[in-house]
């Protein structure tokens, strides 16, 4: 594979406001429309978009932002946003050579944004979980260049791995699981056994080879079996009762409709078991779907799924949801988010009018920008009302 020049990285058309100290990766900084080449054999790219559907790695070189990486993995991902026409893709660092990294991440994931007519909606969401304590992936702007040619606008968004992990956690020993969505699955006992759980829905990320899935199994029967009268004191045992029902909060104070509780049941996000313990974390993914609309039911679908409606059966614990919302309320409107649209948008509308592999005009796009902005304006409101509804 022929060796290609270095890329000087584009100048920021617009500053973010800051984001978290942790977010210290340049990669992931907000206020720069990052660049992405990738140089690969044009037959091998013309084969991942005629076979999308498929995860065939193909070799390719890249650099992100100018900094050159050498014979990596590239390959379509996602679910509903797979596309031939504008690919979602994966890139792994060490698919072909052994333990390289790129600022130790083994993979980076560039997503096309094709199910999201405005390009602002993850970016935001993501933001609001961070800002209610929830760890979320990185994620930020990049145009993507395949053998020099524009492709798109796209969100490069950080790997949900081993450094994640540390990075949020302080260690990456214990085992992360990716749901997967097969069906309508509410956290109802599938038996005992972990082949019943594990590859599917919950793939397994980390300790492949050697994965004691054990735990996972007595948690979901936890949720089924603990006894109604001691329950949010006794899962206590397996997560963290009030920050899982936060996660959730955030959930629906984004309006989103395909996470834990979305229309077609749990999907969206990981779960991790903390090293040398039996307690879970979830871990928010994929929030493309959120802030679909201004009005969105206080509870909508919590009695969907068994462990938050066992859990917000309890008086206390579903005060606990309350108070969240409530928390989330001050972080999805105009105040906190209005001015990280403008900037996001001031950064990345050249490039979203200029994407012509988008599957939406410019008119569209222009549209749906100011359609969240309405929705920025009125979902506070709606929340606290709610929530003052809910005290009566």
């Amino acid at each position: 594979m022929r060796r290609w020049p270095l890329v000087m990285p584009s100048l920021a058309a617009a500053l973010l406001v800051a984001a978290p100290a942790r977010a210290a990766d340049p990669i992931f900084n907000q206020g720069v429309l990052h660049e992405i080449r990738i140089v690969m054999d044009p037959a091998d790219w013309q084969a991942l978009r005629d076979n999308f559907r498929t995860n065939q790695y193909y070799a390719a070189n890249t650099s992100i932002d100018g900094e050159v990486v050498e014979q990596v993995g590239i390959r379509s991902r996602g679910k509903g946003s797979r596309s031939g026409e504008k690919p979602a893709i994966k890139i792994d660092f060490n698919k072909y050579v052994d333990s390289q990294t790129f600022h130790d991440y083994g993979a980076v994931h560039v997503k096309n944004a094709v199910q999201d007519a405005s390009f602002l909606r993850e970016v935001l969401a993501l933001s609001v979980y961070e800002a209610l304590g929830i760890p979320a992936p990185r994620i930020s702007f990049a145009r993507l260049t395949v053998n020099d040619q524009y492709w798109g606008l796209y969100n490069l968004v950080e790997d949900v791995k081993k450094k994640f992990l540390t990075d949020r956690y302080g260690e990456d020993g214990g085992n992360l699981f990716k749901y997967e969505h097969t069906e309508v699955w509410d956290f109802t006992s599938k038996g005992n056994e972990v082949v019943a759980y594990v590859p599917v829905p919950f793939q397994a990320e980390t300790n492949e080879t050697h994965l004691d899935g054990t735990a996972l199994v007595t948690f979901v029967k936890a949720i089924n079996e603990l006894p109604d009268a001691t329950f949010s004191r006794d899962i206590a045992g397996y997560i963290d009762p009030a920050k899982f029902l936060t996660y959730v909060a955030v959930e629906n104070a984004t309006a989103d409709s395909d996470g834990f509780v979305g229309e077609g049941g749990m999907n969206n996000f990981y779960l991790y078991q903390l090293k040398n313990s039996s307690r879970f974390v979830f871990i928010p993914w994929d929030k493309n779907s959120s802030f679909v609309q201004p009005g969105w039911p206080l509870f909508l679908r919590l009695d969907t799924n068994l462990l938050t409606r066992r859990l917000t059966a309890d008086a206390a614990m579903r005060q606990a949801y309350v108070d969240a919302m409530k928390r989330a309320a001050v972080f999805v409107g105009t105040s906190y988010l209005g001015p990280k649209l403008e900037a996001a948008y001031g950064l990345i509308r050249e490039a979203a009018l200029t994407d012509s592999r988008k599957p939406f005009t410019n008119e569209e796009f222009e549209q749906a920008v100011g359609g969240l902005r309405g929705i920025l304006a009125e979902r506070p409101q709606d929340i606290l009302g709610q929530a003052q509804a809910a005290r009566r």
